[in-house]
């Protein structure tokens, strides 16, 4: 299981590899009618709601360790490097696999021609 810690508002916060069963929660809890698809994310949609707010709801439920209020009194550099690290921890390997992956896929394609 893959770790990060960050700083966030004076608190060291440790961002923990999540089952993808959790994640797949996660996102039905970050984007309600996703049913946790991923597929079923609508950005564009999400954008049109951008406000403060939407910082307060959803980074505790990335990290259950910070509340609404940590995140107000949080620097928006400090917020940025939660997310990587979120990322990272959670997709580091998915990055690393898609360019191989990618890769059979066209070789595979090419030799069925």
């Amino acid at each position: 299981m893959r770790t990060k810690t960050v700083t966030v508002n004076g608190k060291d916060v440790a961002v923990q590899e999540r089952r993808i069963g959790e994640l797949e929660q996660l996102v039905a809890e970050l984007f309600p009618g996703s049913g946790g698809s991923l597929a079923k994310l609508n950005l564009a949609k999400l954008a049109d709601k951008l406000d403060w707010s939407l910082f307060y709801e959803k980074i505790p439920l990335l990290c259950p360790q910070l509340t609404e209020e940590d995140v107000r009194q949080a620097y928006p550099s400090e917020l940025e490097a939660l997310v990587e690290a979120w990322v990272d921890v959670h997709f580091f390997g998915l990055r690393r696999l898609i360019g191989p992956l990618m890769g059979l896929a066209q070789t595979g394609s090419t030799r069925k021609r």
